[in-house]
C-alpha cells in the first residue's frame, strides 16, 4: 500500500491550518504540493531534461498567495467580497508529497494515492506542481468521482503518445486524461505557436472529441464559447499550465510562448465555470521559480486557485 503521509508545508497556503489527510471533512479544499511527476529519459537526442527546475514550486506558489492575499477578511475585488464570503473558511493545507526526480513510479503512485484519498472523503483536491506530468496521476485520482469533465487551459495540447518511450510525462498529459474511462469531455483553451503536437496528435484529439479553443479563438470567441463547451451536467477539474499566460505576464515556466491571455481574461473564465459548474478539482502546474525574479509569476498562480475557490464558495452559498 502506497504510504500516505505528506511532508507539512511552510509556509501554508494562505496560512490556513495544516491537516492530515485523515482529518480532512467533507466539503474542504485541500491543498497539497507534489514537486516531481515523472521525468523523461536522459537523452540528449531527445532534449529533455530529467529535472524541468519545477521542484520548488509548491513552496513559491504558497509564498505567493501570503503575499497576495494575507488576510482571509479582507476585501478581494476579483470576487467582490472577503475570499469565503460570510461562511466559514474550508480551505486546508494538507502538505506536500514526498518525490524525487528520478522515479516517476513512485512519484505518480503517491500523487494518485493523496488524490483518491481527498476525493474520497469528500473534498475538492488542489494540486500544487511540478511540471505537466504531475496532473497525470492527479487525473487518476478521480477515479471514484464519477463521469467529469476536463477543462485544460494550456500553450500546448498534450496529445503525445510518447517520448522516448515514456507515457507519462509531460506532453501526454490529455493523451493519458483521455483514456481515463470517466472522463466524459475535455476542453483545452490558450494553444498557440508551436509545441510537442504533431499532425497525428492534432487529428487523434479531434477523433476523441476534444474541443479545442486555441489562443485566438479565446480571444475572439470569449468565456462563453467555453463555457458552452462544457457538458452542463459534469463535474469539472480545471488543470492549468502557468504557460497559458502571456509571458510578459508570467515569463517563469519551461516554455514561454507569446499570444497568450492575460490573468483577467483567464481569471473570468474560471470564475464563470466555477460559478455554473461544480468543481471537482484544480491542478496548476509549470512554474520555474528560480526563473520568477519578482515573484509574480508565483502570485499568479496563487490568484488564479483563489479566484477558483471563491467562485465556488459563491456558488454554493447561493
Amino acid at each position: 500500500m502506497t504510504k500516505l503521509s505528506l511532508r507539512p508545508a511552510e509556509p501554508a497556503f494562505l496560512g490556513v491550518p495544516l491537516r492530515d489527510l485523515a482529518a480532512v471533512n467533507p466539503g474542504d479544499i485541500a491543498v497539497f504540493g507534489a514537486g516531481h511527476g515523472t521525468p523523461y529519459p536522459a537523452d540528449d537526442a531527445i532534449g529533455y531534461a530529467l529535472d524541468t527546475g519545477s521542484a520548488e514550486a509548491p513552496a513559491a506558489i504558497r509564498r505567493g498567495a501570503v503575499q497576495s492575499s494575507s488576510n482571509l477578511d479582507h476585501w478581494d475585488y476579483d470576487l467582490g467580497g472577503p475570499l469565503f464570503g460570510d461562511g466559514p473558511v474550508r480551505l486546508v493545507d494538507c502538505g506536500d508529497v514526498a518525490t524525487t526526480a528520478d522515479d516517476g513510479a513512485s512519484n505518480r503512485a503517491r500523487i494518485e494515492a493523496v488524490t483518491a484519498a481527498l476525493v474520497g472523503r469528500g473534498a475538492v483536491p488542489v494540486l500544487l506542481g511540478g511540471d505537466d506530468s504531475v496532473p497525470i496521476p492527479f487525473h487518476r485520482g478521480f477515479a471514484d468521482a464519477g463521469p467529469l469533465a476536463i477543462l485544460q487551459i494550456d500553450a500546448h495540447i498534450d496529445w503525445r503518445d510518447t517520448i522516448g518511450g515514456e507515457r507519462d510525462g509531460y506532453s501526454s498529459t490529455m493523451r493519458r486524461a483521455s483514456e481515463l474511462p470517466f472522463v466524459r469531455a475535455i476542453v483545452q483553451v490558450g494553444a498557440r505557436g508551436v509545441g510537442s503536437a504533431r499532425r497525428r496528435e492534432v487529428e487523434a484529439a479531434a477523433a476523441w472529441g476534444a474541443h479545442i479553443l486555441p489562443a485566438e479563438v479565446f480571444r475572439r470567441d470569449g468565456v462563453e464559447a467555453v463555457v458552452r463547451a462544457l457538458p452542463e451536467d459534469l463535474p469539472v477539474l480545471i488543470a492549468l499550465d502557468l504557460d497559458a499566460f502571456d509571458p510578459s505576464l508570467v515569463p517563469a515556466v519551461n516554455a514561454p510562448t507569446p499570444g497568450g491571455p492575460l490573468f483577467p481574461e483567464v481569471a473570468a473564465l474560471v470564475r464563470r465555470v466555477a460559478s455554473t459548474r461544480p468543481i471537482a478539482g484544480i491542478s496548476v502546474v509549470e512554474l520555474v521559480p528560480q526563473l520568477d525574479a519578482t515573484g509574480v509569476s508565483a502570485m499568479v498562480a496563487a490568484r488564479f486557485v483563489l479566484n477558483v475557490v471563491g467562485a465556488m464558495v459563491r456558488r454554493e452559498a447561493r
